[in-house]
């Protein structure tokens, strides 16, 4: 078929759907070609021949008669491809920008990040004290989950309680440590709460 002239815009535009699947299966790989060029990812390219043919199913009546459509599917393509390396670009220099950003902050975090064993003994100084205001059988299901790393059901079969009251006695340790050592919070987090 002659996909130039008036006789396939008629057809197209009547809602003529072997037409249609003609012209798709003609142009689809060159117009995919095309915008990958440009685009260089594949799929972004078939993305955009996809909305491409969409556009034209779904606007057919806007069709002239003379509309060549062989420059108005080129057409068509170009600007969608070159819409899209605009939102990729933008989005590039966003990430870069988030990246660069966050790494920045990490950086710094980590920078003043204080990791000495005089930090870990004071530490752990300070965890034992805040501890030992505890009831003995929260410090003592804390202890055996955290220290010795008891699983929940291991501690509740030992000391002859529920596994809601092991979660439970944890749960008041975590948030009492939380109270009394906020200035630790970043490093009693990693040693205690993650589990």
């Amino acid at each position: 078929m002659n996909y130039k002239g008036s006789e396939i815009v008629q057809k197209i535009k009547s809602g003529d759907e072997p037409a249609f699947e003609g012209l798709y299966s003609f142009f689809y790989p060159k117009l995919a070609y095309f915008s990958n060029q440009y685009l260089m990812d594949s799929e972004a390219a078939n993305s955009v021949v996809q909305d491409v043919f969409t556009e034209l199913w779904e606007h057919r009546q806007n069709l002239q008669d003379d509309t060549n459509l062989q420059a108005w599917l080129f057409t068509v393509t170009k600007n969608k491809s070159l819409k899209q390396i605009s939102k990729e670009r933008s989005k590039q220099r966003y990430d870069d920008y988030l990246r660069t950003r966050e790494l920045d902050i990490n950086y710094k975090s980590l920078s003043g990040f204080d990791t000495s064993n005089f930090v870990f003994e004071e530490l752990q100084q300070k965890v034992d004290e805040a501890l030992s205001k505890l009831s003995l059988p929260v410090r003592t299901v804390f202890e055996k989950s955290r220290y010795e790393d008891k699983k929940n059901r291991e501690i509740a079969d030992e000391l002859g309680i529920s596994i809601k009251t092991v979660e439970a006695h944890i749960s008041k340790a975590l948030q009492h440590l939380r109270k009394e050592l906020k200035e630790y919070l970043p490093l009693l987090y990693i040693l205690f709460f993650l589990k």
